[in-house]
């Protein structure tokens, strides 16, 4: 009886463990399948021929074997410079619910496999925090490109200034699997209206230990002119690698700034009669690193004459000149205080109006009560001396006259000799 009991304890405790082995060695999901570009890959030897750098949808199938909460599924491919994963935000499943998660994945590109074909591994990882993960893992080939360009690398400025040269650094690599011939470059800003094109010459798809003038990659400069006229703001630079059997484009920013500049009005006002003139100086600074030419031009003043005396300057990269603005008072001007404007203008519009103010005075040609024109004192002092001058003489040469007595006259008398 004894044993009997003994022997009944023993299979009902190997019951219990055999039945908790089975829910520990449970999954708490089960991958039913995944899709990988429209291929179900069943298991882990099925291959799925991939394109290199096309973007493939993926599809996770999976059934909850238990209710569970923070479920995320994950897929990744390993092994690149550039990181290849996507994964879904934390999700709660039932137990006996079926479930598809989809993603999309970009495929490694030509210039990241050394070989013709190349074989990748998609990983697949459903996990939670209450449970263990559950991983698969499945292959897909990737076959380079027979023709295939890489542009490596763009460098230019970030800001460049109106009417100035950009130059560009521009690295190209042959990453597919045949040898590419007569290569050519173009650069350009659509925008502006600028473009320019340069020979790169024939390219190997792999780096050849004897040097025969001919390699994978090279680099060369393009230089681009903006226009002096060019509006400021951001451009695009879009350059094309190509040759007749395959091309690639890349695009970037690039920011144009109007020309700096100073103008500084040395003398503002002045005070001039009827039929004078005066002048004002203008002093133009560049501080750019190239030529600056300016066109100066004066706003019709009434009553004034206004001239530049040299209405287009050029001023060179990181220096100044200084213009005169020469201002005449005509007969017609009124009396009082005018404004005269110049506008200073560069190749890239209006860069400052300058104002300067005449005051325009009438000379006095009369005196009035209480006032004496200085002018009217000198001549009339003059004149009165004068005739002061001549009233004396006069009367000098009247006094002599009037004092001066006749001389008489002798008389002789007849004498006779008889």
């Amino acid at each position: 009886m004894k044993s009997k009991a003994i022997l009944v304890s023993f299979l009902v405790f190997l019951a219990l463990a055999l039945t908790l082995n089975t829910v520990l060695a449970s999954d708490f999901v089960s991958i039913s399948k995944v899709e990988i570009n429209d291929i179900v890959a069943s298991d882990s030897s099925t291959v799925v021929a991939g394109e290199v750098s096309n973007v493939v949808p993926v599809e996770v199938y999976f059934k909850a074997n238990e209710d569970t909460s923070d479920v995320r599924v994950e897929v990744s491919i390993d092994g690149y410079k550039d990181e290849i994963r996507a994964f879904t935000p934390r999700f709660h499943i039932i137990n006996g619910s079926n479930y598809v998660k989809r993603f999309s994945l970009k495929l490694p590109s030509t210039m990241d496999m050394d070989n013709l074909d190349e074989g990748v591994t998609v990983k697949v990882e459903i996990s939670s925090k209450d449970a263990d993960s559950v991983n698969a893992e499945y292959t897909v080939v990737l076959q380079k490109d027979l023709y295939s360009l890489n542009i490596l690398s763009v460098d230019s400025p970030l800001r460049v200034t109106a009417g100035s040269t950009v130059a560009l650094d521009v690295v190209i690599e042959n990453n597919g699997n045949e040898r590419l011939n007569n290569v050519y470059v173009k650069a350009s800003i659509p925008e502006l209206g600028v473009e320019r094109k340069i020979y790169y010459g024939d390219l190997k798809p792999v780096e050849q230990e004897t040097y025969d003038n001919i390699r994978n990659a090279n680099n060369k400069v393009v230089y681009l002119n903006v226009p002096r006229n060019a509006v400021p703001g951001t451009y695009n630079i879009i350059v094309e690698a190509y040759n007749y059997d395959t091309s690639t484009t890349v695009k970037q920013k690039i920011g144009v700034e109007g020309v700096q500049s100073g103008v500084l009005p040395a003398t503002t006002s002045r005070s001039i009669a009827v039929g004078e003139e005066t002048s004002f100086d203008v002093v133009l600074i560049n501080p750019n690193d190239r030529m600056v030419v300016y066109s100066i031009t004066p706003e019709q003043t009434k009553g004034l004459i206004v001239e530049v005396t040299e209405p287009i300057v050029t001023v060179g990269a990181d220096s100044s000149r200084t213009v005169k603005v020469k201002v005449k008072a005509t007969n017609s001007a009124e009396e009082g205080t005018h404004l005269v404007t110049v506008n200073v203008n560069t190749e890239s519009g209006l860069e400052r109006k300058v104002d300067f103010t005449v005051n325009v005075e009438k000379p006095s040609t009369s005196t009035g009560i209480g006032t004496t024109s200085i002018t009217g004192n000198n001549t009339v002092l003059v004149l009165t001396v004068i005739l002061v001058i001549i009233f004396v003489v006069l009367l000098i040469v009247l006094i002599v006259l009037l004092t001066k007595r006749p001389a008489e006259t002798e008389e002789f008398g007849e004498t006779s000799y008889y």
